[in-house]
Parts: C-alpha cells; structure tokens; sequence
C-alpha cells in the first residue's frame, strides 16, 4: 500500500471521534493493522494489538536531558587523552574520540 493510501485510510479512521488516551492508542493501532491489511477484521486487529509485545524502552528513557549530559561530560572527562588534547591541533580529534567511546563504546 502507498504511503498516501495508508495516510488516507488513517486519517479516516481517526476522524471525527473522541478518545481517551488509552483509547486513542488503542484505536490508532487497530486502525494502523486494518489500514496495512495485517488483519481482515476489527476484532482481529484488537486481538493483535492486545498481544503485541512492549516496545523496547529509548535509550536514556526516564532521564532529563541534563542528567545524560552530565553523565556524558562525566564520561568522556574520564576518557579524553590529555596528551592528545594538550596539542591545540588534536583537541577536537581527542574530544571526538572520547565521544566515540562514551557513546559508541569504540575505542580507537
């Protein structure tokens, strides 16, 4: 199905009506299913819904955008060469390795 058709077929679905936000999650899904023909009725839309499995939490899920700076900074505090950094030409190469190992866990 084409993006324009699937946006068509959900937006119609949508439309119009009031939901709760449970509902509305719960709504979007089934109409999601029934719109990508995964499911040939409501009821096994719902069905399918009810037993999808949880999605996997994001990465930093629960955390401040200040606390995962702060624990970046404190990271890559820790892993910057100094004797890289202490050249004036290398400090962004020293800081990007840091980065790189805080949050890629590559080592170079």
């Amino acid at each position: 199905m084409d993006r324009e058709k699937y946006r068509n077929c959900m937006s119609g679905a949508m439309a119009g009506k009031t939901f709760s936000p449970g509902e509305r999650k719960e709504e979007f899904c089934i109409a999601a299913k029934l719109c990508a023909k995964k499911a040939s009725s409501r009821e096994e839309a719902a069905e399918m819904c009810r037993n999808r499995p949880p999605k996997a939490p994001n990465k930093g899920e629960g955390e401040g955008c200040d606390t995962r700076v702060l624990k970046l900074a404190h990271c890559v505090a820790e892993a910057i060469d100094m004797t890289q950094a202490g050249n004036v030409n290398s400090i962004e190469m020293a800081l990007a390795n840091a980065l790189l190992k805080c949050e890629c866990n590559e080592v170079s």
